[in-house]
């Protein structure tokens, strides 16, 4: 059961992503071939991405251990658990909001609680975790290149939620969070309390208190 001091930290929950990835990426058989692409799948079920595919520059599939699944991905299996109270399943993911939102409803009365969730499209936390996963796509390939992993000089990371590929620009989501923060965060106790469970770097908490 979650507590009022439960954090998502997607600043964290990013960076263990980027070293899921990582270590996933380096145990599948590459050879000498250089990986051209990482494709990540999402669900809605899911808070956290399920399954991925490495091409490689011959625009063969990295073929893995494991058995693959009808789109030939596979599942991500050896995952870094970063501190973050982000659950799985989406379904748990009242665990931690829920707390925010009593405590946001203490100090102040008029907090809009269907403005606090996941799993409902331009919400803050769904918002901030696209944010996350855009900072995968442009941190991957420095944790890769620790890994020992070789990459073409096109290499790219790619999300698809099964049926389409998700496009994470910076300024669209920046702009969607600055809009719900004026229209539910206007107590300042509370956007310093989502800012404080939202981040673990004082950087990225200050970018949030600056929208």
């Amino acid at each position: 059961m979650a507590t009022p001091n439960a954090h998502y930290d997607f600043d964290r929950f990013a960076e263990y992503l980027c070293v899921t990835l990582a270590e996933n990426t380096a145990r599948c058989q590459l050879g000498s071939s250089h990986v051209k692409k990482i494709r990540i799948y999402t669900t809605p079920d899911k808070l956290w991405p399920t399954r991925f595919k490495v091409i490689l520059d011959n625009e063969l599939i990295a073929p893995v251990q494991s058995p693959l699944n009808d789109d030939a991905s596979h599942d991500i299996q050896y995952i870094y658990r970063c501190p973050s109270s982000i659950p799985f399943d989406s379904s748990a993911a009242s665990r931690i909001t829920e707390p925010f939102i009593e405590q946001a409803k203490q100090l102040d009365p008029d907090f809009y609680r269907d403005a606090w969730s996941f799993n409902l499209p331009g919400c803050i936390p769904f918002l901030l975790k696209e944010m996350a996963f855009r900072n995968v796509t442009r941190n991957l390939a420095k944790q890769l290149q620790h890994q020992g992993v070789d990459m073409t000089q096109d290499f790219s990371v790619q999300f698809h939620d099964g049926e389409n590929y998700l496009s994470f620009n910076y300024d669209n989501i920046t702009q969607q969070i600055s809009q719900q923060i004026h229209f539910y965060l206007n107590n300042a106790k509370v956007k310093e309390q989502a800012a404080n469970i939202s981040f673990k770097h004082p950087q990225n908490r200050q970018w949030f208190m600056n929208l």
